[in-house]
């Protein structure tokens, strides 16, 4: 939904965009170059590509009757009973009425997840939120899969970075993949789901070892482009967005190998306690808040409900939930040597070609797969016993 302007800003605008040539505004050498503007008259960074634009507005156009919005410049938007109106109407409105409310339960649960972990973490193992918060999570990425079918198929990103981008259908689509790989990582980690999961086999062998094989059926956004393409942020936050992507990629490479790859190690060895368990249960939380959560404040994005800084910002401090459970549980990666030294060498190959990375992970497949067949840690079954040097950690 566009927000709306007054008319002097709209008039302000036409005139940024259409004046001609040679009228005010001079150089020094008489000729006047008009700026790179979008329909709020702010600078671009970049120039426009015109069938990405083209989408843009069709995506636009389908949210002209979107009746949650509501007004977010101006008094009116303070009043509590607008507030409360656009609330119901965010959820509750028809239009793309099954995802909102997915995204309506998902957040409950999440509430009472995050309240439950910090405040009553026995009651929050024993609950059915270790298992239903992920579920929702992914069935929410689902359902946008099937509700956001009109966003731009062929953009050269995903979208995420910028104050004037929207969502790419193929970012919403790779969205999945994540949500996937987290609801087996939450239930992984839960002790009644693990026998079921390990006795299963394939799908045990499929996600721990070769996620990123399975990852080959979904589109695929990409960083690079995300960087290249200044058309979806204005000049003025160039450098913030452009900061904000680098720093992102480094969490990706960070995130898919230590919290996915070397978290799953660990547990299909069976080498976490009771104690690291809590901390990566809380690793989980904030990694659901920035797989799922973070869709979220797009829409809000979009409606010009918070800026795009703030987004953008609130979705960077779940990197850093990630990290504070890590930092509590950081002896893990000396008493785990092994996992910690085959995790990095899928690090090190991450930029290789597939076959290499594939070809790596059926190695580590294999190894681990004979080192827990034998009854052995991995430092015992290769003779090299400084490998693995025990499990406990102290209390928090």
């Amino acid at each position: 939904m566009v927000p709306r302007v007054d008319e002097d800003a709209t008039s302000a605008n036409s005139a940024l965009r259409h004046r001609s040539p040679g009228v005010g505004d001079d150089d020094a050498k008489g000729a006047f170059t008009p700026a790179l503007v979008d329909e709020d008259g702010d600078e671009l960074a970049g120039p426009i590509d015109q069938a990405e634009e083209e989408e843009r507005k069709k995506m636009i156009a389908s949210f002209d009757h979107d009746s949650s919005y509501v007004p977010t410049t101006g008094w009116k938007s303070y009043t509590p009973f607008r507030q409360i109106i656009f609330l119901y109407k965010l959820f509750f409105s028809r239009q793309f009425f099954v995802h909102r409310v997915v995204g309506l339960f998902f957040l409950l649960q999440y509430a009472a997840a995050f309240y439950l972990y910090f405040l009553d973490y026995p009651g929050f193992r024993a609950s059915p939120l270790v298992w239903s918060l992920p579920a929702t999570g992914l069935f929410q990425s689902i359902t946008a899969v099937y509700t956001f079918t009109f966003l731009p198929k062929k953009a050269k990103d995903g979208g995420y970075f910028g104050d004037k981008s929207i969502l790419s259908y193929p970012f919403i689509i790779e969205n999945s993949f994540y949500a996937m790989i987290l609801f087996f990582q939450w239930t992984y980690y839960d002790d009644t789901l693990f026998k079921y999961i390990s006795g299963s086999v394939v799908i045990e062998q499929a996600i721990v070892f070769f996620p990123y094989v399975l990852r080959t059926q979904w589109p695929k956004t990409s960083f690079r482009d995300s960087y290249d393409n200044k058309r979806n942020r204005s000049a003025a936050r160039d450098l913030f967005f452009s900061v904000a992507i680098t720093v992102t990629k480094m969490f990706y490479i960070w995130a898919k190998h230590y919290i996915g790859y070397f978290l799953n190690y660990a547990r299909f060895m069976n080498r976490m306690n009771d104690e690291e368990i809590q901390y990566i249960y809380y690793i989980l939380v904030f990694s659901s808040f920035a797989t799922t959560i973070s869709i979220f404040l797009q829409t809000l994005k979009f409606k010009k409900y918070i800026g795009a800084r703030t987004s953008f910002v609130t979705y960077f401090l779940s990197y850093f939930g990630t990290f504070y459970g890590f930092v509590r549980i950081d002896p893990i990666f000396y008493r785990n040597l092994d996992l910690t030294l085959l995790t990095l060498g899928g690090v090190l190959l991450n930029f290789r070609g597939w076959e290499l990375q594939w070809g790596y992970q059926l190695a580590v497949c294999l190894l681990l797969n004979a080192s827990r067949g034998a009854g052995l840690d991995m430092g015992e079954f290769l003779g090299k016993p400084f490998l693995y040097v025990g499990q406990s950690v102290p209390a928090a």
